[in-house]
């Protein structure tokens, strides 16, 4: 995982106090890609598509996956 991956996770997570996990963003996004490629491998999946409680965004989610992936820097802990 490059910086960038790692770094759009983290912030999905509202990493260090790790209290959310969603990314809005639309085609065009400068992490749209990033995005894109992180569902591609099963990291981050679409929650929601673009609507009106999203702005228009794509809501995108961390996969347990991807939580599995940051590792305990990232993680969220176990319920």
């Amino acid at each position: 995982m490059n910086e960038k991956e790692r770094h759009v996770l983290e912030h999905s997570l509202g990493w260090p106090k790790n209290y959310r996990n969603h990314f809005c963003a639309s085609e065009g996004h400068d992490d749209w890609e990033t995005l894109q490629a992180l569902c591609g491998r099963g990291l981050m999946s679409i929650g929601r598509g673009p609507g009106p409680l999203s702005g228009g965004d794509t809501v995108f989610i961390v996969t347990e996956a991807g939580k599995v992936a940051l590792g305990p820097s990232g993680a969220l802990p176990p319920p």
